[in-house]
């Protein structure tokens, strides 16, 4: 980034600091300084600004940059005795960069929606939601993005010297997540497992014989045979790839954090990249290689998401909703949405750590957004590391780019019938999770009141709808393609009535184009938001829910 651009950063962090008092001032000019020192890394600020008419923001985030999982003590000693200790934090848990990386993504919202949100401190009239996945990492991973939006000094005075502002977060309870990881927390866990074994069984063998040279090379340089059979952790046998997992991960944390992934010159960065491609797409196939995987990852993510952007809103006073996940919520969304996932300097469909999906929403559409933390080099982290320096020092706004979902344009709003589209045609042909993991008889989870049964079926139903016309205006008909040759080949009658244009079935036939009808049906009405809701369908137990949070 060129000079002048810099010093526009160093006006604005002095116009922050401003707004937060003498220790703003203090901690904003030192990242100012720190930032025109430092290598450039790309900018939120190089996009343009929101339109006028915001509404809402909507936020879907990834936990930081970590240290590797426990079992890396035992499928890469190695690794385990010479890196680990210097991430400074325990197993898994979320380490400096990541700390930062987070910080950064609630800097980049606080300027970014600068003249949208409200100056000052935390607000308890329900402007603002946080919401994490409840392990430890996303928690904390949401308590450093809040500290980005509200630092030191903008806190409530009497209680400490430094004003922290101390923000509420919700988060999901124990075995009954259908929001943020339904086949891990919540019902579909057996289906998971079920899909996982199948895959294994059909495919890892397979991999390990076409790059076997690999994985011996990098179990030298580990001290650990990494062999299909050969596993074991605390005395249970364990598949491949999930050893080889955990010493990706660790390789990756560790060159992002700043640390040697080559362990002291055991391995070639050249080997560490091409282990990584092999073992993401192990990691990839396994747990989404096929499509009702996608399903019930997102589980109701995005039916919810939807009912958030539903103009009017129910509750024009919350403004920010941030919900915060492990990688695999933000990789099934964009993939049911149509979604590229593109990241300067990150190899094709993966997803940096502390990364973002940001949704705004407008009165005729949304714009969606990825934004990526700061990449500071690998050797500005190492200085800071071993001089232990502030990281957050290395970290500004980060990177915005835009998303553009299936049947949307670039610089253009995006109808919210474009993403129902795409969600109500995917789940059309998998199914619902509900479905898939048979929930409605896996009754151990009712008791902890949140397992959802029945939501998504309403979306993916199109008989009520279709033995009825639903209107639609002109611009979202001609938003999903539908042309009235379209319709006549398709079985679909298209009448226009006045300013709107009339969708209905003029035969049995389901058609694709009428469910996006129904999309927009719901959005506007039908089934309003879903968080709290009475569970029922078919055969199984009629059980009520209690909401996670009221978000609108």
């Amino acid at each position: 980034m060129a000079f002048p651009a810099r010093a526009i950063l160093l006006i604005h962090a002095m116009s922050f600091a401003a707004m937060w008092g003498a220790s703003g001032r203090l901690v904003c000019c030192s990242l100012a300084l720190a930032w025109c020192a430092v290598a450039s890394h790309g900018h939120a600020d190089d996009v343009d600004e929101p339109l006028p008419g915001l509404k809402r923001v909507i936020v879907l985030s990834r936990h930081g940059n970590r240290a590797p999982n426990p079992q890396i003590e035992v499928v890469c000693p190695v690794f385990a005795r010479e890196v680990l200790p210097m991430f400074g934090v325990a197993p898994a848990a979320l380490s400096r960069v990541g700390m930062a990386e987070n910080w950064e993504n609630g800097q980049f919202l606080r300027h970014r929606y600068r003249h949208f949100l409200p100056h000052g401190p935390y607000s308890y009239d329900g402007t603002f939601a946080f919401f994490s996945e409840r392990a430890e990492r996303n928690i904390v991973s949401t308590a450093a993005l809040a500290r980005g939006m509200f630092p030191d000094g903008s806190g409530l005075e009497g209680f400490a010297k430094e004003r922290p502002n101390i923000v509420p977060i919700a988060t999901t309870q124990d075995g009954a997540d259908v929001l943020m990881n339904c086949p891990r927390d919540g019902p579909c866990q057996r289906a998971l497992s079920r899909d996982k074994k199948a895959w294994i069984s059909e495919n890892e063998e397979r991999i390990y014989a076409q790059h076997s040279q690999l994985f011996r090379t990098v179990s030298a340089a580990c001290g650990f045979a990494l062999e299909p059979g050969k596993i074991t952790y605390k005395g249970k046998s364990k598949p491949l790839t999930w050893a080889a997992k955990a010493v990706m991960d660790a390789f990756s944390f560790a060159q992002n954090e700043g640390l040697d992934p080559t362990m002291g010159g055991r391995l070639s960065l050249a080997t560490i990249e091409e282990f990584h491609a092999v073992v993401e797409g192990m990691v990839n196939g396994m747990n989404f290689g096929k499509p009702h995987q996608i399903t019930y990852w997102a589980g109701d993510f995005i039916p919810t998401m939807l009912g958030l952007t539903r103009v009017p809103l129910q509750q024009p006073a919350n403004k920010l909703h941030v919900f915060l996940n492990h990688r695999e919520l933000i990789y099934v969304v964009a993939h049911i949405l149509g979604v590229p996932i593109e990241f300067p300097g990150v190899a094709k469909d993966s997803l940096p750590s502390g990364c973002s999906l940001i949704v705004e929403v407008y009165d005729e559409g949304l714009r969606l957004f990825f934004w990526s933390p700061s990449q500071p080099s690998w050797k500005h982290k190492a200085k800071y590391l071993k001089k232990q320096k502030p990281m957050l020092e290395l970290f500004r706004h980060g990177r915005l780019q835009p998303a553009i979902p299936a049947g949307c344009g670039l610089g253009k709003l995006c109808p919210v019938e474009a993403l129902a589209l795409s969600f109500i045609e995917f789940v059309r042909i998998t199914g619902t999770y509900v479905k898939i993991c048979n929930v409605s008889v896996e009754e151990t989870y009712f008791a902890k009141g949140e397992a959802s049964l029945g939501i998504m079926e309403h979306w993916v139903e199109p008989t009520m709808f279709l033995k009825r016309g639903v209107n639609t205006t002109p611009r979202s008909a001609a938003a999903i393609g539908l042309t009235r040759d379209d319709a006549t080949s398709l079985g679909i009658s298209f009448a226009e009535k006045g300013a709107h244009t009339t969708i209905g079935a003029s035969n049995d036939t389901p058609v694709l184009f009428a469910l996006a009808a129904v999309a927009f049906s719901l959005l506007t009405g039908c089934i309003g938001f879903w968080f709290g809701k009475h569970a029922g369908q078919g055969q199984g137990p009629s059980v009520t829910t209690a909401p996670y949070v009221q978000l609108s």
